[in-house]
């Protein structure tokens, strides 16, 4: 059951991110050099910061994934999860057989970048209905008993970053994917999951190579504004470090405590 109010949540007191004895996650980050603000900084790289800190091993390599062969397809494939950032520009990854190639990529996939999942690029999401003049809306939770979330409204994006506004698509119909969160008051997909072999939408002709994550983040890019910066909130924060967690084969142990309570997530389940 979704609701319709918003709830604040205060999960400030503590945020611990736990990896099994001697395990180290491999994520691959995929991004370009994209540096719109002029700060000298790529303008995502608080993503990759943010991963490092958290213990994960983040390999970066900017306008390296733009076109795809079978060696880089084996690299991928071999990561424990793979996460397309919004900083990706959608022309450079749908060339020739692109789309399909990416498509069939076997490890876990979180894909943020807005315009990829639409029916002309990757054929997520069937539309092409950009909207990116939204603002920062409050997340609505569609699927309650996801581990990712309690069933709440939550304030996720920080309106204040960049141009103020993060990319969706105007729908929320998935296809043959899991409906997570919607951005609320709107149709728009925010959080949405294919497992492995599933066809996005009937008749996509594209289908999930592993088990695949879109995820709405990162700012639309504006005059002198950067495209992809970090723009979560605390909560959404939290959010975005569970879903990796949630992404990865025998994912680390979440430990969220705050005034909200204790949330526990391990091996894909959340207690509460």
């Amino acid at each position: 059951m979704m609701l319709k109010r918003f709830i604040p949540i205060v999960l400030v007191l503590a945020l611990s991110l736990t990896l099994p004895v001697n395990a180290t996650y491999n994520i691959i980050w995929v991004s370009e050099e994209t540096d719109r603000d002029g700060d000298g900084i790529m303008d995502d790289q608080a993503w990759v910061d943010l991963l490092t800190t958290q213990g994960y091993n983040v390999d970066v390599q900017r306008n390296y994934w733009q076109t795809l062969d079978d060696d880089k397809i084996s690299t991928l494939n071999s990561a424990d999860l793979v996460i397309v950032s919004r900083a990706s520009n959608s022309e450079n990854y749908i060339n020739g057989d692109e789309s399909a190639l990416w498509n069939s990529i076997t490890a876990p996939m979180i894909l943020s970048n807005t315009q990829l999942a639409g029916s002309n690029s990757w054929g997520w999401i069937d539309s092409t209905n950009i909207i990116d003049d939204m603002g920062a809306p409050l997340m609505d939770i569609v699927d309650g008993s996801h581990p990712i979330f309690a069933n709440l409204l939550i304030d996720v994006l920080d309106e204040s970053v960049g141009s103020g506004n993060t990319t969706f698509l105007g729908t929320a119909d998935v296809g043959n994917g899991t409906l997570i969160a919607i951005a609320a008051d709107s149709d728009a997909a925010w959080i949405a999951e294919w497992q492995q072999g599933v066809e996005y939408y009937n008749g996509a002709d594209q289908f999930a190579g592993g088990h695949q994550m879109f995820f709405v983040a990162g700012t639309q890019e504006g005059n002198g504004t950067p495209q992809g910066a970090y723009n979560l909130t605390p909560q959404g924060e939290m959010i975005f470090l569970s879903t990796v967690a949630y992404m990865i084969p025998e994912p680390a142990t979440i430990v969220l405590l705050g005034l909200g309570g204790l949330i526990l997530l391990q091996r894909r389940k959340v207690l509460f």
